[in-house]
């Protein structure tokens, strides 16, 4: 995928933009339905209701973790198989080179993606009693976990393709049991308890998930490296090997 194809995919396609229109709906529903009752003026100047920032930054998150795995997967592109195994396996471009490309893609639009939500954290920030280091960590750490799961999402398309079922159910179940995972059993390295503890005391709770999150994202884009190495190995035996059959 050139990066004209990537910015038209990504950028102006009716399908990318529908996706952000839902993040920012159900941003704007989480901060209606957690907003503090009462006047306007009282919750600005109280700033006690850190229930605001922390449920915003989690349906952030997990909208977050939705649209990256759907964009890594390339969901919103019209032939992401063609785009990708063949890519890998017939083209003289480098595995590395298409890797990095992806990474490097993957990174600049979930920047985007994080300022499409910031406003509603920053709204959250105004009563839930955080301030500009913790909307940084937590617009740091949703990033890196969205980053993550797009670089899941492609190992996905890496390995299964265009089989959409089936590829539903592996990423859906591979992220859903890493979140778990980190919650239950590495509190510690989750995403969720960092974002419920930032405003409660720990200012510095974000730090080990947030490079968790980093890498897992680098280790994920490699394990894609590694199948696309596959593939174009594959390919090419394939094609030596009908190359001597119709020699001989």
């Amino acid at each position: 995928m050139s990066i004209r194809d990537a910015t038209h995919i990504y950028l102006t396609d009716a399908r990318t933009l529908r996706a952000c229109l839902y993040l920012v709906a159900a941003l704007a529903l989480a901060l209606l339905v957690v907003w503090p009752r009462g006047p306007l003026e009282a919750a600005l100047r109280s700033g006690q209701a850190p229930d605001t920032f922390t449920v915003v930054a989690i349906c952030f998150l997990v909208s977050a973790l939705y649209l990256g795995a759907r964009f890594g997967a390339e969901d919103y592109s019209t032939d992401p198989s063609v785009q990708l195994r063949e890519l890998a396996a017939l083209t003289p471009v480098s595995i590395l080179s298409l890797v990095a490309g992806r990474f490097a893609f993957g990174v600049l639009h979930t920047i985007l993606l994080m300022l499409l939500g910031a406003p509603f954290l920053v709204a959250a920030m105004a009563v839930g009693g955080a301030g500009v280091p913790e909307l940084l960590q937590a617009l740091g750490l949703v990033g890196l976990a969205s980053l993550a799961a797009r670089m899941a999402g492609f190992l996905a398309l890496a390995v299964v393709g265009t089989r959409r079922p089936l590829r539903d159910i592996v990423l859906t179940s591979g992220v859903t049991a890493a979140a778990a995972a980190a919650f239950f059993l590495s509190p510690a390295q989750s995403s969720f308890h960092a974002l419920a503890a930032l405003v409660r005391g720990h200012p510095h709770v974000a730090a080990l998930p947030a490079a968790a999150n980093a890498a897992a994202a680098a280790l994920l884009a490699a394990a894609a490296g590694g199948v696309l190495a596959v593939v174009r190995v594959r390919a090419r035996a394939r094609a030596r090997g009908q190359g001597g059959g119709e020699r001989g």
